[in-house]
């Protein structure tokens, strides 16, 4: 099947083929649609394509003998209970040409309780970075139900692809696609994490499931020259990365799919290390939020190859398009990713392997293109702060259990305590008790509590704690316990809340969906810090407004009470 054909079926409009077989599969039970769509699309398309008059299942499977004994033995297996369906199908009189092309380019039908298909325009961008030669060998890692190699097909006529899918369901969808193509095409049912190829290959592309659960890492490495031995926890994400760079070859290239946090999280750091100072990652791109369908993770396309001593690093989160409530690449957006590839600008840049060392290997976009605000005669946070803990990590069923129903000498404070620079109470955060396991996580008096997340703004405000009272601080925030002897916490909390307290901390945070600060980054920031005159100046007309906006609240609190009893006013009418 040449390419023009493909890109002639490609322009085909199926949508009345999908609307069909998916209103027949309502009356089928079962959550695998994808699966029986394909067998009946295949079977209309064989009926058609050698003009079956009767759909009798002996005439049928003689005349599509030339197919694989394992998707032959599929058909037949499934005949049974779509033959009534298929019969129904058959009257709409779809022609083989038209099944031809839902068969290879519908991509749109996925199964309940099944995780999405890698979006085309993904597939796209993956293939223009992988550029596929004639004769070059490609393997896909979790190749699913054969996208990716229907996408190089439209580009390459020789072509030899592998691909390794562990799902039953989707190799044989797969191998049904690939029995219509002209291609050297491939498909192992094999788990893609323990595979390895016979030979090294060209070109490699894994869009992988995130954060399962991975067998013994030492058995996975063994075969990994030089490979830390301190290496006892990674994510699944590097797992599968390390079986991309292990079967490609010295000249290759390779592209996967991964989440945003594995590319500057802790538990990745020495992992990282070991990719990039051996120079396997050529470049990192941080892909649209909610690009892959059914899921809200951060993801980030990662480019390997081998020799590199710098990393380019792409910052794609608004080259996007939106397609109804979708959001997709569209053929421009990823023309301005390949281009953002080639140069640096404002959304992309070039970084050394010792400058990312610098940065404990963190290999995210955001956080190298998000530069600080020059500081002059600036300090570090941490030598102005006598601590910096977390908030109590609680269960809202340990602080139901321990509510009190009137107030006592202690309360509790949440994230979204923390508004306009300030604590603001609910009148039943009180509690009967602080329990001795978590006394280290009350706030000091004059402490700063900062959420660790922002959405999208990061919180703070300047606890006040009286005397004979305990406040338990719990979620994901800091407790800031400030050395008055060198700052005026409210001169800290100014600087915080203003437009260059923002901008440092967005030049620290990691993440585009939910931008995130470590405690190690924190302690690290640098900050400007006036004169203790300076200081109580910019402290106390803080502190100023904070109570006139104390005061504005009081009253619109007062007003909306008010708003409720103006209605009451009818019965003293009557």
């Amino acid at each position: 099947m040449n390419i023009s054909y493909l890109k002639r079926l490609e322009k085909i409009d199926t949508s009345d083929i999908s609307d069909a077989i998916s209103s027949e599969l309502r009356k089928i039970s079962g959550d695998n649609k994808s699966r029986y769509s394909t067998v009946l699309a295949y079977l209309l398309y064989r009926v058609a394509k050698d003009k079956i008059k009767d759909l009798d299942s002996i005439e049928l499977f003689e005349n599509i003998c030339d197919v694989d004994d394992s998707i032959k033995s599929e058909l037949i297996y499934y005949f049974p209970e779509i033959s009534p369906v298929l019969d129904r199908l058959k009257v709409y009189g779809f022609d083989a040409e038209n099944l031809l092309a839902y068969l290879l380019f519908n991509n749109d039908l996925e199964d309940v309780f099944q995780e999405s298909s890698t979006p085309r325009g993904i597939l796209k961008l993956v293939a223009k970075i992988l550029d596929v030669q004639e004769n070059d060998s490609v393997l896909e890692l979790c190749s699913g139900k054969g996208n990716f190699f229907v996408e190089l097909a439209l580009l390459r006529e020789n072509l030899k692809y592998t691909g390794i899918e562990y799902n039953m369901a989707f190799n044989f969808i797969a191998n049904i696609r690939a029995s219509l193509l002209d291609r050297d095409i491939s498909l192992v049912l094999n788990d893609a994490m323990t595979y390895k190829a016979e030979k090294k290959v060209d070109k490699l592309f894994a869009n992988y499931p995130f954060m399962i659960s991975i067998p013994d890492i030492e058995d996975i490495v063994k075969d990994f020259v030089d490979f830390p031995d301190n290496i006892k926890r990674v994510s699944s994400d590097w797992i599968f990365n390390l079986k991309l760079v292990e079967q490609m070859k010295l000249n290759g290239r390779a592209v996967a799919i991964m989440t945003n946090g594995t590319t500057w999280n802790s538990t990745d750091g020495k992992i990282r290390e070991y990719f990039v100072e051996n120079g396997l990652i050529e470049a990192t791109v941080l892909l649209p939020a909610k690009l892959l369908p059914g899921t809200s993770i951060a993801t980030t396309l990662v480019i390997f190859s081998h020799g590199n001593t710098n990393i380019k690093m792409i910052d794609a989160g608004e080259n996007f398009t939106k397609d109804g409530r979708r959001t997709i690449l569209s053929d421009n957006d990823i023309s301005d990713i390949m281009e953002l590839l080639q140069k640096n600008s404002n959304k992309s840049i070039t970084i050394s392997i010792h400058e990312i060392a610098e940065n404990d290997y963190i290999i995210n976009a955001s956080r190298y293109l998000d530069k600080a605000p020059e500081i002059k005669d600036g300090v570090e946070l941490a030598s102005i702060v006598k601590s910096i803990t977390r908030g109590a990590q609680v269960k809202a069923s340990y602080l139901d259990e321990n509510r009190a129903g009137e107030p006592t000498p202690y309360r509790y404070i949440m994230i979204s305590n923390i508004s306009d620079g300030d604590i603001f109470f609910t009148d039943n955060q009180y509690l009967k008790d602080i329990q001795a396991n978590v006394k280290k996580f009350c706030i000091r008096n004059n402490s700063i509590v900062l959420t660790k997340t922002g959405s999208p703004d990061f919180k703070s405000a300047v606890v006040k704690v009286a005397e004979g009272m305990e406040i338990l601080a719990t979620g994901n925030m800091f407790i800031l316990e400030i050395d008055e002897t060198k700052v005026n916490p409210y001169y800290l909390q100014a600087l915080f809340d203003s437009e260059l307290g923002r901008a440092l901390f967005k030049s620290i945070y990691v993440g585009s969906v939910i931008p995130t600060i470590s405690l190690e980054k924190l302690r690290k920031l640098e900050i400007p810090l006036p004169s203790p005159e300076e200081q109580n100046i910019i402290g106390e007309k803080y502190k100023e407004e904070l109570e006139r906006i104390a005061d504005l609240k009081e009253k619109l609190s007062t007003s909306r009470e008010k708003l409720k009893r103006i209605y009451n006013i009818k019965n003293n009418m009557e």
